[in-house]
């Protein structure tokens, strides 16, 4: 998140509401230190999270993903880190958090046997009575997906799905570089186009939602998108901003829909949405998390969560074992402040993350009953920014930086809401602007190009 200064929050005499950053004990400082050649972070690389050991695999051992039979009729998805070439007996760790259990011995066997004994008529056969374990085990289900509050089928009817969903991005005002270097100029505000790409390569389209609106303006677009985008910049997250006003509204605007609209919020968007989480009580605590690439560490119920229980196997595996998400923030939400300030009443702490000074800050969360989902990260740097070395492009990092866009898109599919004509909606779309190349534009610059409107 782009910040050429202290937060203007802080700067208005909300310094004192600024917690101190608490490091983590132990030889835990930082947790993850970065590999000079790869993004995979060093073998052995653990270190304690509350009660929690952290631990990724070593190349001599590999990392399971499996589903249990679990009371309920549902499965339960464990990760699990076993050596490669060991029998069963041996030492086994457990990788993110000891909430994700060590797998039992008839899984270990299984593993072992179907990559060192059986061979492959008797592989097959033993597929084939998992597959129609599962089969049975589904059926017992209530043929639903389950997340926390919030339910949906699994499986809707194309033509019940709405193919052409439009995804609002609220705009924000100029930082002071951005403003500085455009000079003159009369623009008010700014959308970062990696986020229009980063969601129409999701099969969305994308509506700019303009600061300093009439209350119906909002009204409106709340009742006509299919979801909304709060995301990373510099403003303030505060009703002293057109995006803090606009995001306030918005935010309780877009749960009195029927179905709620799904909301997305990103580095300082996510901040925003912890401070409205929390009754308009700043959250927020100074760190250092700028131009890092950084794991997520996965905590308690996120097999349950909806962005993150259903991601696939290798996805999992790139965010909690390598430095695939990026960072551009100067201040963070501790896991303490998240409980003190009641936000874990509401939302779901699914992930934490380190900073360069070994604190550890909240990184992912869901709210349990609406479709609102928020990440401290930068998902849309992956695959569209390019102005620093920092941000990881590889193919894994790519995939996985994907699966978040796929993932909300899919989230907005299941709203129907559309505006009141064609006229109206083609009027709203982005195609209606035109970006402009910004990376060189000012030296803190972070963004390849940007939409600018008056």
């Amino acid at each position: 998140m782009e910040r050429d200064n202290l937060n203007r929050d802080v700067e208005g005499g909300k310094r004192g509401n600024t917690r101190s950053g608490v490091r983590l004990g132990g030889d835990a400082v930082p947790l993850v230190t970065s590999s000079p050649s790869d993004e995979r972070p060093r073998a052995g690389g653990g270190g304690v999270h509350g009660d929690s050991v952290l631990t990724f695999p070593r190349p001599e051992e590999r990392l399971i993903d499996v589903t249990l039979p679990w009371e309920g009729g549902e499965g339960r998805r464990i990760l699990g880190v076993i050596p490669n070439e060991a029998p069963c007996t041996a030492p086994r760790r457990q990788v993110a958090a000891p909430f994700l259990l060590a797998l039992d011995a008839s899984c270990c066997v299984l593993t072992n046997m179907a990559t060192r004994v059986l061979p492959p008529l008797l592989l097959m056969g033993s597929v084939l009575v998992l597959l129609l374990l599962g089969s049975v085990l589904g059926d017992m289900g209530q043929g639903k997906k389950k997340g926390k509050g919030f339910t949906r089928p699994t499986e809707v009817e194309e033509e019940h799905l709405n193919l052409r969903p439009i995804i609002g991005i609220l705009s924000q005002e100029l930082s002071r570089s951005m403003d500085n270097a455009l000079q003159p100029h009369n623009y008010s505000s700014y959308i970062a186009a990696s986020y229009v790409k980063f969601y129409e390569s999701a099969g969305a389209r994308v509506v700019p939602v303009m600061i300093n609106q009439e209350d119906d303006y909002y009204r409106n677009i709340a009742s006509s998108v299919n979801g909304m985008v709060f995301p990373g910049g510099s403003a303030s997250i505060t009703n002293s901003s057109g995006y803090g006003r606009a995001g306030e509204l918005l935010y309780h605007l877009l749960q009195e829909q029927d179905p709620p609209v799904p909301l997305l919020t990103t580095c300082l968007g996510f901040e925003m949405m912890m401070y409205l989480g929390a009754n308009n009580t700043y959250p927020l605590t100074k760190c250092k998390a700028s131009s890092r690439a950084d794991p997520l560490y996965l905590l308690p119920g996120w097999e349950s969560s909806r962005l993150l229980g259903g991601a696939p196997s290798d996805v999992l595996e790139t965010f909690i074992m390598t430095n695939s998400t990026s960072n551009f923030h100067k201040y963070c939400v501790l896991p303490e402040t998240f409980e003190e300030l009641g936000l874990d009443q509401e939302y779901s702490l699914l992930s934490t993350s380190i900073d360069d000074e070994g604190i550890e800050y909240v990184s992912t969360v869901e709210h349990k009953t609406l479709p609102y989902y928020g990440v401290q990260w930068h998902p849309e740097k992956n695959p569209f920014e390019w102005r620093f070395s920092s941000i990881p492009h590889s193919r894994q990092a790519i995939r996985a930086a994907q699966y978040i866009a796929n993932f909300f898109v899919e989230e907005a599919r299941h709203n129907n809401q559309t505006f009141a004509t064609p006229e109206e909606e083609k009027e709203a779309l982005i195609y209606n602007y035109c970006p402009i190349y910004t990376a060189d534009l000012y030296s803190s610059s972070s963004f390849q190009q940007c939409y600018f409107f008056t």
